[in-house]
């Protein structure tokens, strides 16, 4: 299957894939739920940003903060996500709300208990 790409809802920014996810993640932490996102995973060299004009937050809630969030600066749209320190496996995360209708029905969605953490 050929490549996707998403696209925050001004279209200022657009996140290219080379294929579709093995799953979706739905995580219930402070983080994805104000964010109102869910996610899907890559290579970090895997995901090709046009950066036309971009915000980024990085928590300061946390001892350690590993991820970079980045929104479109023009809608406010959550766009994706790259790690700030290692992690294993290494991995970026593009918000899969923003890929057109249909793009990945199908995929498992995984739901993962982000509060407990």
């Amino acid at each position: 299957m050929s490549g996707l790409t998403a696209s925050c809802a001004c279209g200022a920014v657009t996140v290219s894939v080379p294929r579709r996810p093995d799953y979706i993640t739905d995580c219930n932490c402070s983080l994805c739920t104000k964010l109102g996102t869910t996610w899907v995973y890559y290579a970090p060299e895997d995901v090709i940003v046009d950066e036309n004009g971009l915000d980024s937050f990085v928590r300061s809630d946390l001892a350690e903060a590993y991820l970079r969030t980045f929104r479109c600066a023009t809608c406010g749209c959550v766009t994706h996500w790259r790690l700030i320190r290692p992690y294993e496996p290494p991995r970026a995360g593009v918000n899969a709300q923003l890929f057109e209708p249909g793009a990945l029905d199908g995929i498992e969605i995984r739901q993962v208990d982000g509060r407990s953490w």
